[in-house]
């Protein structure tokens, strides 16, 4: 009778600002011992998780993990992982082959020699502030500029007008307030004073045609237009953070979700904005004096 291997695997979602990568446990499959070499090289060192894996457990996966990113960031990588190797009839573990398969695989010692920590995605979610990476985010600024040097008013007047048709113009702007844990998330408040906003530049329409609006009277109807690291749905739109700091004005692109996890609405500054940001710089300039 054919020896059976159990196999457990998990997804490693790399965070290169946090140098952490973060294991999501997808599931186990049992194979034939003669069978396992060549079923683990073509699945880890051929294929990679999109072929390799059932795309209900990878959006499962991606689904789980999206709550981290609004501190940690999108992870730039996604590898499958081996954690554990047993025989399936008596569950007696077998860690040589696990040792073998991350030498032969070599991602985790490569990783680990970088100064990456690896960790389950339950110790992570419970101890996320140790993971937040501590940046300067001012190479993001997209315009500085002194206060009484910028209209405002004609900014936000002239986003409202263009927006008209698909946003309230109450909420053009929205006040905000730094996170105390990242730089990078502002939290939206109900305070009337702060010096923190955002402001609109676009917004998905297809509840009632087809595309994405912009403040500069633009229709985006490409959506596989390269939109950077930033989302667009019926919740997630792009806009300004825009913070007054000793009597300037710095303008940075963000992602706003109306909808997170624990209810709150939040901006968060994004590295990359594809086809956007050419057209925030230009919009913005516009206004000023």
């Amino acid at each position: 009778m054919k020896k059976k291997l159990e196999i457990d695997y998990s997804f490693g979602y790399i965070f290169d600002k946090s140098r952490l990568i973060v294991m999501y446990p997808v599931g186990t499959n049992v194979i034939d011992q003669e069978e396992y070499e060549m079923e683990v090289e073509v699945a880890f060192l051929e294929d990679g998780i999109e072929v390799a894996f059932e795309e209900s457990d990878i959006k499962e996966a991606n689904e789980v993990i999206k709550p981290l990113e609004t501190f940690l960031m999108k992870p730039n990588k996604i590898i499958p992982f081996i954690t554990n190797i047993k025989y399936e009839d008596t569950k007696q573990e077998l860690p040589k082959l696990v040792k073998e398969f991350d030498e032969e695989y070599e991602i985790k010692e490569m990783y680990i020699n970088k100064g990456y920590e690896i960790k389950d995605i339950y110790h992570v979610f419970e101890n996320v502030a140790k993971y937040i990476p501590q940046e300067n985010i001012e190479t993001l600024n997209i315009l500085k500029i002194e206060v009484d040097k910028f209209d405002m008013d004609r900014f936000v007047k002239t986003t409202k007008e263009s927006l008209d048709e698909a946003i309230e113009s109450k909420l053009i702007p929205m006040n905000m307030n730094k996170s105390s844990l990242t730089n990078r998330l502002f939290i939206k408040c109900d305070e009337k004073k702060t010096n923190s906003k955002y402001i609109v530049f676009a917004t998905d329409i297809s509840t009632y045609s087809n595309g994405i609006l912009c403040a500069n009277k633009e229709l985006v109807k490409d959506l596989n237009a390269d939109m950077g690291d930033l989302e667009i749905s019926t919740t997630m739109e792009v806009g300004y953070v825009v913070e007054e700091v000793d009597g300037y004005l710095t303008f940075k692109i963000a992602n706003y979700n109306s909808q997170t996890e624990n209810n709150h609405q939040v901006a968060q500054i994004l590295d990359y904005s594809g086809i956007f940001k050419p057209m925030m710089i230009n919009f913005v300039h516009q206004f000023i004096k």
